[in-house]
């Protein structure tokens, strides 16, 4: 790619976001084109329809987004964004029992959907260089005459008729998340359709706020109790938000499905694994109806495959892979994709190039959500191979020792949070302590808040400060 003047971002949710300020620092002109409408406070809107349930950001995303604005960590922190010790300030029930709630192992940033674009945006739409148009609609990708370059898009006024407008870039990224058309695009440009493997464990969501009862000291700050598969479905989460309210997720997989109705919602967080939630939540105000989403199965468009892949374009963020968002990893991905475009356009590599680099950034998310996701019988998908069920059955044993070992917690929190590989928990040293904790007891009962003072400081993996200088 020769000429820098002018780059186009299709999709303005945060994989649209991330790819606009890295590509402001590339081009002296980026033009933002989103289908909706953004408030102008920390809202929920409708252009991201998950966006009214639990969001997480892991230390290791967090890192990033603060390389890419710097001091956005503080402003969060002084918006009043719950900052959440792990697992200290967290009662967490596992698929393998009760996490001891160590102190200073990890940390992890709970808002609301609404207040992290928001903040996001006001630093983005900040940027001089960046044009924002929404209401708008593109309809198909321009190209040169042999079709092997993509000049701009042709879009026009969202629920209008016609040709439209052309609108010439010399970079397009599509950021349009589960509903891209790239595929439709890039037919009209003589590509084959990628190839395309989909995961999904038919699992549904339903969330609600509460207000916090008042005088509730439980002396937890969150709860997160996980199903048991492949026999105990449901997962259930309470979170602090911003507001100084409660948001509570409850999903269930293989079609157990959380109702909306009042009664219905209790009595399935009566049929978690515990009753510490229901027991938190039952006589609690609810602030919200009850809204659901059953959108999640997790999808990989092989696009790295595609031999004959245009210049002058790249599909970043769901576009490319979207996961079960129970895990909460997507922004994550994102946020990792976004370096690799800082990347490609540094280092002058191709758009095929970033292809593969985006495949890669999301394939350790993939490996995690979409191994768990097959434990369930009803998930649909390609049949289970060999190496999966030895990876799980390898997880299970990571996730026991990491409920009474501070120092496997830590890694396989960084490995939860992308922050380090998921074959890191496998490695020599590590291996031997997961192995040593094999035949301890599981607690029964939750655990009380245990300090460390003799633990070290967490230390950052070699990637996550890989990534966070790259990020500066």
């Amino acid at each position: 790619m020769q000429a820098r003047e002018h780059a186009v971002v299709i999709g303005g949710s945060m994989a649209g976001l991330l790819a606009a300020r890295i590509l402001t620092t590339h081009f002296p002109r980026v033009t933002l084109l989103e289908r909706d409408t953004y408030p102008d406070s920390p809202q929920d809107r409708a252009g991201v329809p998950q966006g009214r349930h639990l969001h997480v950001l892991w230390n290791y995303g967090l890192g990033v987004l603060d390389g890419l604005f710097p001091g956005l960590e503080r402003e969060f922190v002084e918006r009043g964004v719950p900052d959440l010790k792990l697992p200290g300030d967290l009662l967490w029930l596992t698929p393998q029992g009760w996490r001891r709630r160590f102190d200073d192992v990890s940390r992890l940033l709970t808002f609301s959907r609404g207040m992290l674009d928001h903040v996001v945006r006001e630093r983005l739409f900040a940027e001089e260089r960046l044009t924002v148009r929404t209401g708008v609609e593109v309809t198909e990708l321009t190209a040169t005459s042999d079709r092997r370059t993509v000049t701009g898009v042709r879009l026009r006024e969202r629920g209008t008729q016609g040709t439209g407008e052309v609108l010439e870039a010399d970079l397009v990224v599509d950021a349009t998340g589960r509903t891209s058309r790239a595929p439709e695009w890039l037919a009209k440009l003589g590509r084959p359709f990628p190839a395309e493997t989909r995961i999904d464990p038919l699992l549904g969501y339903a969330t609600r706020r509460f207000a916090v009862p008042e005088g509730f000291d439980p002396g937890w700050k969150a709860l997160y109790l996980q199903a048991g598969a492949p026999t105990h479905r449901r997962t259930g989460g309470l979170f602090p938000q911003e507001d100084g309210t409660w948001i509570c997720s409850l999903s269930g997989a293989g079609r157990d499905y959380p109702p909306t109705t009042d009664d219905g919602f209790l009595d399935y967080a009566r049929g978690l694994r515990h009753p510490v939630l229901y027991d938190a939540i039952k006589n609690a105000e609810p602030l919200t109806p009850i809204h659901s989403y059953r959108r999640t199965a997790g999808h990989r468009r092989h696009y790295e495959r595609m031999r004959d892949w245009p210049a002058g374009f790249v599909a970043t963020g769901d576009s490319v892979c979207a996961f079960n968002p129970i895990y909460g990893q997507g922004m994550t991905v994102a946020a990792r994709s976004a370096l690799q475009l800082d990347r490609m356009l540094g280092e002058g590599r191709s758009t095929r190039w970033f292809q593969q680099r985006a495949k890669k950034a999301g394939s350790g998310a993939w490996l995690i959500s979409t191994g768990e996701d097959r434990r369930y019988a009803e998930t649909q998908g390609p049949p289970v191979r060999p190496h999966t069920k030895a990876l799980n059955r390898a997880v299970d044993l990571a996730v026991r020792a990491a409920n009474s070992d501070p120092v496997v917690a830590g890694q396989l929190i960084d490995v939860l949070g992308l922050g380090a590989e998921p074959f890191s928990l496998f490695r020599p040293a590590m291996a031997r302590r997961v192995l040593a904790a094999r035949n301890r007891p599981l607690p029964v009962d939750p655990p009380e808040l245990e300090p460390r003072p003799d633990a070290p400081a967490p230390v950052p993996s070699e990637e996550t400060a890989r990534a966070n200088a790259d990020a500066r």
